[in-house]
């Protein structure tokens, strides 16, 4: 209880702690040190409060997880919480696992090592049986039972912490034991994560995006045949992109526009994908039934990393899935709603990003030309009709002024007249 008490007095000392306005290194200083108190309270307290065969003794695994606990749940600044642990994380683990490793009785774990392997495997085959057991009771897939044992078997930090505290209060065989726990944690973290790995890709989960180089020709490749794509495509065309439409009726089936190239596919797949050029396309329009979209967006992000990936979405339990990939989604349901609402609170402002005021447009632009990088806005020498709407850099957007500098690969939004902006398209597309 005491540490309980102690671990929510301290969450409410760091949220304290996480309201200054100083720089987050000196935050994490603090915290820190908040961290480090938290043990020698412990002795502290073990200290005073002794008596004949008796103290008080805190648990501060128990304090530091309600602190966090509060911290993550009950204050504003858990995110930036969670970015200080983020920073100050490997410093601490590479001095805990250093001590750790500084412990440990080489010889000792010769003379052992077959009980820490008997330990190892019962702890594995325990693992396997229940995770089947939890997995055939569920009813899961049997591809997702067969490899869900395998992220468990990875054991590091509380483990070794316990097993640091046993032998500190146990010296006649504490360090003998310490040695053979620490053994076994060894083998499962040299046999846990490659197996997590393993299970991730065996159930196509290890979606990490492709590095996307572009080829510096605007394209776009719109997957499905109707009529709203026909005019997407004939639109973007008319402001010098390179479209293709896919569809996936027979070739035949279906009146070709003479202006727009037509590709034919049977189904979704990475060869015919890659044939089209996606690797170098810059944007990807899915108007394909949900599930088809969905193995597009998988494709691109995995294999061509895809800047701009637009969806319209059929059907909201979609909705979660395209967002994980970093998908733009249009809710046709909410759609038309949110144009309208735009148009009455903004009505000048939303037809000029729609291009519909006469002889305007809007267009983002990447800064690819070599001799505009360190360029301060104030220095480009902008026409009189054109103004900067944003800049997204690294995928971040940044507040811009006169003074700010243009670095290579910036997204920069522009807003005005056709002429000037096709003008700035040559200088930026260097």
């Amino acid at each position: 209880l005491i540490s309980a008490g102690i671990g929510y007095l301290l969450g409410k000392l760091l949220d304290f702690v996480l309201s200054w306005r100083i720089k987050s290194e000196s935050k994490a200083l603090v915290i820190v040190i908040l961290g480090y108190s938290v043990y020698f309270v412990n002795h502290y307290l073990a200290d005073v409060s002794l008596i004949p065969d008796h103290f008080i003794r805190l648990e501060p695994l128990i304090t530091c997880i309600i602190a966090s606990l509060y911290i993550t749940n009950y204050s504003k600044y858990k995110p930036e919480f969670l970015s200080i642990l983020h920073q100050t994380g490997p410093m601490i683990y590479a001095a805990f696992f250093t001590l750790t490793g500084a412990s440990l009785n080489i010889y000792i774990l010769f003379g052992i090592w077959p009980i820490a392997l008997f330990f190892f495997g019962i702890r594995l085959l325990t693992i396997m049986g229940g995770s089947y057991a939890g997995g055939l009771i569920a009813q899961d897939p049997m591809r997702f039972v067969n490899v869900g044992w395998m992220p468990y078997i990875t054991q590091a930090g509380v483990a070794l912490g316990l097993t640091s505290l046993v032998s500190s209060q146990f010296p006649d065989w504490g360090p003998e034991f310490a040695t053979i726990m620490i053994g076994i944690i060894v083998l499962n973290q040299i046999v846990g994560p490659p197996l997590f790995k393993y299970a991730l890709r065996k159930l196509g989960e290890d979606k990490t995006k492709a590095k996307f180089e572009t080829d510096g020709i605007r394209d776009a490749i719109i997957f499905g045949f109707e009529s709203q794509s026909v005019a997407l495509a004939k639109q973007l065309m008319s402001n010098n992109w390179k479209v293709q439409i896919v569809t996936l009726m027979d070739k035949g089936s279906i009146v070709e526009p003479e202006d727009v190239p037509i590709r034919y596919m049977r189904e979704v797949n990475l060869e015919d994908f890659s044939a089209m050029g996606a690797a170098k396309t810059e944007a990807i329009v899915c108007m394909l039934s949900d599930k088809d979209n969905l193995t597009v967006c998988e494709l691109a992000y995995q294999h061509f990393g895809t800047p701009d990936i637009i969806v319209r979405l059929n059907e909201r339990t979609y909705y979660d899935k395209f967002l994980n990939l970093g998908v733009r989604v249009v809710d046709p349901s909410m759609a038309m709603i949110s144009l309208m609402d735009h148009y009455v609170r903004s009505p000048q402002a939303t037809s000029l990003l729609l291009g519909m005021e006469p002889g305007q447009d809007s267009r983002d632009l990447e800064v690819l030309n070599p001799d505009l990088h360190g360029v301060t806005l104030r220095d480009l020498r902008l026409p009189a009709d054109v103004i900067i709407l944003s800049i997204k850099r690294s995928g971040q957007m940044i507040i811009s002024h006169g003074y700010t500098r243009l670095r290579l690969k910036d997204l920069v939004t522009f807003v005005g007249s056709k002429k000037s902006l096709d003008d700035l398209t040559r200088r930026f597309d260097y």
